[in-house]
């Protein structure tokens, strides 16, 4: 039943990055609400529920969007594992944890993807789309991870990842 739910949660998001982050934009710096949904897992729930989340919605997004097979699956998967493995290395899980454990796996998530897609890109272009787009859609990543992280924290308190090893 579990995966049916982040079958379907995923599904949605993965429809939800194609149709509405063009709306999320600012000044052409798109969300990648999948990353996050990866992300807010592994920070919730714990590493092996971020895995599972990021398998999932890279998978469909692998199968849904054009690009290598695989890539986003691969990415997404290691976001939510290290996402529930930050909250186990801060002793509180407090904003700024969220937001440079975001800020952070957003970033290496990018990158990667740039030197999967573009191999022989020169260091002109390189440090040109690192200071024009990878930098703020990961400072944007992360500040939507951190609003989310919040709501759910506020909506339901004992969603808690300060007693990890209770869920497991």
């Amino acid at each position: 039943m579990t995966i049916l739910i982040y079958l379907l949660i995923s599904l949605a998001v993965v429809i939800l990055q194609g149709t509405a982050s063009t709306a999320w934009a600012i000044h052409e710096v798109h969300p990648d609400f999948c990353l996050i949904l990866a992300c807010v897992m592994g920070f919730l729930f714990g590493e092996y529920k971020g895995l599972a989340m990021g398998l999932i919605v890279g998978l469909l997004q692998d199968f849904l969007s054009p690009g290598g097979l695989g890539i986003n699956m691969v990415l997404k998967g290691l976001s939510g594992a290290l996402g529930g493995v930050v909250t186990h290395t801060v002793s509180t899980v407090t904003g700024p944890a969220i937001f440079a454990g975001t800020w952070v796996l957003s970033l290496g998530s990018e990158l990667a993807s740039l030197i999967i897609a573009f191999p022989d890109v020169n260091a002109t272009n390189f440090a040109y789309t690192l200071t024009t787009s990878l930098l703020p859609q990961s400072v944007y990543n992360s500040l939507l991870a951190l609003a989310c992280f919040w709501i759910i924290r506020k909506c339901h308190p004992q969603k808690s990842q300060l007693e990890p090893w209770s869920r497991h």
